[in-house]
């Protein structure tokens, strides 16, 4: 039998939080089904995959036998091959973790599973959402922040501004939780993953025979479901012409007719739109109504972006790896300042969101270590944001940026050890660095 270590081992790329599609997805997985027949083949790969992967993967047979556990899975679980596990072995070994299994094709003689903390305790719930929970050091942003207060007072539409990934969502939760309707629900629909000839029907429901395929009986709508509460449409600069006229009866009228329908229904409810598109451009080149544009349009708000807000990229970075370190109970708790300098040389087209997946690449890369370094981090970042160019020459913002970065850390840091840790770099280039942009 194989021994742990014997083989040369690989970490594995994909231990994020997207679950079962981006696994499908990885290499080894095609491999697997591949070598499912053969006892060899499966124990080797399992072995290169998983023992020095920050997941915890077994191999069970169809009676619950142990085939295969990863040191991460022995020492955290007590499993151990050849180990027969109870009936509801789940419940009681795997408390606040889930168990998924891998998908491997054809039915083979064993199950591959993860396991993986629960994210349900660490989901926000609607309570947690909450003006307290936005963290901002940008005025731009705290500025829209006020007259997001002001909305959450009030009864009146809020139409949010804001390229995709800035956290629209987050915001329209926050007006929601702190307004009079918090008690009621909050239902989110994205119009732009809805295809478009289901809007209508998601948006207003239909009746029994409203068309082919209608459900038996059919269906409310997310009109009536938020009733009382409050609806955000997101991308709501995808909706077609035909349906913003639907949508504008909706707003005047205060009522709701299903498809197929005449029967009218009294709404209670506060609307909060959203687009990633120049909406005022929309409506100057008669993409969108005008009429439903000032009708939405009551309270404005623009949430920055993230590269107008560089001075919350620091604090956001260390959000996401505390949140990180709490999920997978270890792995950094601190990002080096030369790492937080790349950041911040980043344009974030992605914005928070491209953020948050990048934090956690590089958390799960520096998983063994106590600080995330420029060297977790992409390496096409740490070519395209070095600090020399190809000429050899430093760029003088670069340079300045490099000085201060060094400055910070040297007057934080207890000594010069300390501070080249923190930068993550040796203590000898530091000293090399402190010579040549003359720090004393």
């Amino acid at each position: 039998m194989l021994q742990n270590g014997s083989l040369p081992l690989f970490p594995l790329s994909l231990a994020t939080t997207q679950r079962s599609s981006a696994l499908q997805t990885d290499p080894m997985i095609p491999a697997l089904r591949h070598a499912s027949h053969s006892v060899p083949n499966w124990k080797s790969l399992l072995f290169a995959w998983a023992e020095n992967s920050q997941e915890c993967l077994i191999v069970l047979s169809d009676e619950r036998i142990v085939l295969f556990a990863n040191k991460r899975a022995q020492e955290r679980f007590s499993l151990f091959e050849g180990l027969v596990l109870e009936v509801d072995w789940e419940q009681e070994r795997l408390t606040n973790w889930s168990l998924e299994e891998l998908d491997l094709g054809e039915k083979t003689w064993y199950r591959l599973f993860l396991i993986r903390p629960c994210t349900s305790a660490l989901s926000k719930t609607a309570s947690s959402y909450s003006f307290s929970e936005i963290h901002t050091n940008s005025p731009l942003y705290q500025a829209q922040l006020h007259t997001a207060r002001i909305a959450a007072q009030s009864l009146s539409n809020t139409l949010l501004l804001g390229e995709t990934g800035c956290g629209k969502e987050v915001l329209a939760r926050a007006i929601h939780s702190s307004s009079s309707r918090k008690d009621g629900p909050f239902l989110a629909v994205n119009i732009a993953a809805l295809p478009r000839e289901l809007i209508a029907s998601e948006l207003f429901g239909y009746t029994d025979g409203a068309f082919t395929g209608a459900k038996k009986g059919g269906q409310s709508g997310k009109f009536e479901a938020a009733n009382g509460g409050t609806l955000f449409l997101d991308e709501i600069g995808e909706m077609s012409m035909e349906l913003q006229v639907l949508l504008l009866r909706v707003l005047e009228e205060r009522k709701v007719t299903r498809l197929g329908s005449h029967e009218e229904k009294p709404l209670d409810i506060r609307i909060i739109a959203a687009t990633n598109r120049s909406i005022e451009e929309d409506v100057r080149n008669g993409q969108f109504r005008t009429d439903l544009y000032y009708r939405l349009n009551v309270l404005q708000i623009r949430i920055p972006s993230l590269r107008e807000r560089k001075e919350d990229i620091a604090t956001l970075a260390d959000e996401f790896l505390q949140q990180l370190h709490t999920q997978y109970a270890g792995g950094p708790t601190s990002i080096c300042e030369s790492a937080l300098a790349i950041l911040q040389q980043h344009s974030w087209p992605g914005n928070i969101r491209e953020l948050r997946n990048i934090v956690e690449r590089a958390f799960l890369h520096a998983y063994g270590d106590s600080w995330v370094t420029s060297h977790h981090l992409p390496s096409e970042w740490q070519q395209q944001y070095g600090w020399q160019e190809a000429s050899g020459e430093p760029l003088p913002l670069l340079r300045e940026l490099e000085r201060q970065t060094i400055q910070q850390a040297i007057t934080q840091a207890p000594s010069i050890s300390a501070a080249a840790k923190k930068l993550g770099i040796a203590r000898s280039t530091l000293y090399r660095k402190m010579e040549e942009l003359g720090i004393g």
